[in-house]
């Protein structure tokens, strides 16, 4: 048999198996609309299921909404609070499991055997090694285990979104689906600023400094809640600047962008508002359009001096922002324990370094090794005893080789980016791979006051970089 002949019946016995495969939904459809409501809604959700799970093993993109949705879902998305392996199971861990699944099965079907190059192997195997390597010595062992499988599971995301986003549909739906979640959760953070009904209860707001609550969305905390509304925002701003969209396009973005400003307000989570802050100024410089940057000034003092006048909260939020620029001038203030805990942690974190200066403490070892090493000012009301800046953590429990790791990681993501960006041929990727930058860099902003070293979408958005770069290498030719 010729290979023509050969192809020809391969694309009869597909076609034969999806004409079965509509008939057999139809059927389906058809026993729904007789069945019992209850039995017909379980039969559409069956039809719909399968429908899903079938183009996922042929566009396996599709996943991406799912993958926003359970990430932004957070705490609220919990399927199993309590396991064997001592962690929930929430709707993301379902989401990549999906995801890997519809990945590795459209590998086979294709007979795919060329994958895109996994450019930061050297250094996250580099740093798994050395987190792997402080669970022989950590005081935190079953936390530091879980610690160092996740971030595993973090990297197979990583790589795994860079495979699976291979064309500008699946670059697309993912600004859709950013756009439809920072509509949805910053919603939500207005009506708990003005319900009033917050995950985290006032008392523990006021015990680390703030004197009203915040809103934290469906998430566990509200720093963790600015990050996403942070990220999404200043990912949705670099595009709506840089790429020429239609005037319905950039309404809609330009909604999810105002939404997200709101709900970043209502989280009171400073470190993402000087995050964001520093991603719009990156974006600006990146594509040489400073002078953008009085306009933004002018609808800031606006909206300022709206918020001032109608929002209950205003003087709080005056107040927060202005002790951004005051850390050291309040530093061990009263009221200022927030900010002056972050140092503080700092101090403890490079004191465990000088004690253990090649490999730290060991994995997740700060929160329990804290009480030995901080400050004697430091507040002993306030319960948290997490550090707060990543850079200062890495030298505490993996020590110089951990720092370095991590260091190099963020190198090679903005020497590929920077690189890459001068020769983009695509004006529209051009724009999303700015976006990709800007996001990052504004992540290792939050980072230095947040620590949240296992957020998804920081790992979600470094390997849509890499993607995007492949994707314009490709349609341009390049190797």
């Amino acid at each position: 048999m010729t290979g023509t002949t050969r192809e020809r019946v391969k694309v009869d016995l597909d076609r034969r198996w999806f004409a079965l495969f509509i008939v057999a939904q139809a059927c389906a459809l058809g026993l729904a609309l007789v069945l019992p409501t209850k039995m017909s809604y379980a039969v559409l959700a069956g039809i719909g299921g399968g429908l899903f799970l079938t183009l996922l093993l042929i566009y396996p993109w599709i996943i991406v909404p799912v993958v926003v949705a359970t990430t932004a879902m957070d705490i609220t998305g919990q399927l199993l609070k309590e396991t064997l392996i001592g962690i929930p199971i929430t709707g993301f861990h379902a989401a990549l499991g999906l995801m890997m699944a519809g990945i590795l099965t459209n590998t086979f079907l294709r007979g795919r055997t060329t994958f895109p190059e996994f450019e930061l192997k050297a250094p996250l195997a580099m740093l798994l090694g050395v987190m792997a390597l402080s669970l022989t010595y950590t005081p935190a062992l079953e936390e530091g285990t879980i610690g160092v499988v996740r971030t595993a599971f973090l990297i197979l995301f990583l790589y795994g979104t860079q495979v699976m986003i291979d064309s500008r549909r699946a670059v697309n739906l993912v600004v859709i689906s950013m756009g439809v979640a920072l509509v949805g959760g910053s919603v939500l953070g207005v009506v708990q600023i003005i319900t009033e009904k917050f995950y985290l209860p006032a008392s523990f707001v006021i015990a680390v400094g703030a004197n009203a609550p915040r809103a934290t969305g469906t998430f566990h905390n509200p720093n963790t809640f600015g990050t996403f509304l942070m990220c999404g925002g200043v990912f949705l701003f670099a595009i709506l600047i840089n790429y020429r969209l239609r005037l319905w396009q950039r309404l809609a973005l330009l909604l999810a962008l105002l939404s997200a400003v709101a709900g970043l307000v209502t989280t009171f989570s400073r470190a993402n508002w000087v995050a964001a802050l520093a991603g719009v100024l990156v974006t600006l410089v990146i594509a040489r359009k400073l002078r953008y940057l009085f306009g933004l000034a002018a609808v800031g003092l606006v909206v300022i001096l709206a918020v001032k006048e109608f929002v209950p909260f205003a003087e709080h939020i005056y107040e927060r922002f202005v002790s951004i620029f005051t850390l050291l001038e309040d530093f061990g203030a009263v009221g200022r324990e927030s900010s002056s805990g972050r140092i503080y942690f700092v101090m403890a974190g490079l004191d465990m370094f000088l004690d253990h200066p090649l490999l730290g403490v060991g994995w997740r070892a700060f929160p329990l090794l804290f009480d030995a090493y901080k400050p004697i000012d430091f507040p002993h009301w306030v319960p948290t005893k997490e550090s707060h800046t990543l850079s200062a953590n890495m030298l505490a429990e993996l020590g110089l080789l951990g720092f370095i790791a991590s260091a190099w990681l963020v190198a090679r993501v903005l020497r590929r980016g920077f690189t890459a960006l001068p020769r983009m041929g695509d004006s529209y990727l051009k724009a999303v791979l700015i976006a990709l930058l800007s996001v990052f860099i504004a992540f290792q902003v939050s980072l230095s006051f947040t620590a949240d070293f296992s957020n998804n979408f920081l790992w979600f958005f470094t390997g849509m970089l890499f993607a995007v770069i492949r994707l314009d290498e490709q349609t341009r030719g390049s190797p």
